[in-house]
């Protein structure tokens, strides 16, 4: 199958787009990860705060094991995403190994967690516009997942590109008996 998109962004090769977005990728997984350890870091501090903050005020309505609770699922979420985070990490490594390599099956791991995450972004979308207005949730959802899938289309071609140029390579012709020589002797 030949490549959807001949380029990347409508100025670059498909090679040269899919290493600019596998060192995109890279970014935004090594600030994810840098951001969440350091509110998981400072999240025991935070809650000890908010700890003296009930004790002066007397608040009925909220007791210290509801702080404890909170704090213990937003350090799971904080974990979840360092979690991803790395993975997204590895995706993007492993799409410019692939990318200056030609090797089309480093570039599948980019392809799958990337387009799980659209779709789980545009599911937030979904929620967002239930719970705070449609048209605006409707409105990023549309922009969004245009360029996201976009971006991700670009790595698929950037894929069935190298798929397609190993598949015309022709195949080097070998023999067992290549390597075989005949030896001929003469009596005489």
């Amino acid at each position: 199958m030949a490549p959807l998109l001949r380029q990347c962004c409508f100025c670059c090769s498909l090679k040269t787009g899919g290493i600019v977005l596998g060192t995109l990728g890279i970014i935004r997984a090594v600030i994810g990860i840098v951001s969440a350890a350091f509110l998981l870091a400072l999240i025991d501090e935070a809650v000890a705060q908010v700890q003296e903050e009930l004790k002066k005020e007397n608040n009925p309505e909220i007791n210290q094991s509801d702080v404890e609770v909170g704090s213990l699922v937003v350090k799971i979420i904080l974990a979840i995403f360092i979690v991803i985070s790395v993975v997204e990490l590895c995706a993007s490594v492993l799409l410019i190994i692939g990318a200056r390599k030609n090797r089309k099956e480093y570039i599948l791991p980019y392809l799958v967690t990337d387009g799980l995450g659209i779709i789980v972004t545009i599911i937030y979308f979904m929620i967002t516009g239930v719970q705070h207005g449609f048209w605006q949730a409707a409105i990023s959802a549309i922009i969004y997942l245009i360029i996201a899938g976009y971006l991700w289309l670009c790595v698929l071609s950037l894929y069935q590109w190298i798929k397609d140029v190993a598949n015309r390579q022709p195949m080097p012709m070998t023999s067992p008996y290549l390597e075989q020589q005949a030896v001929y002797t003469t009596n005489g």
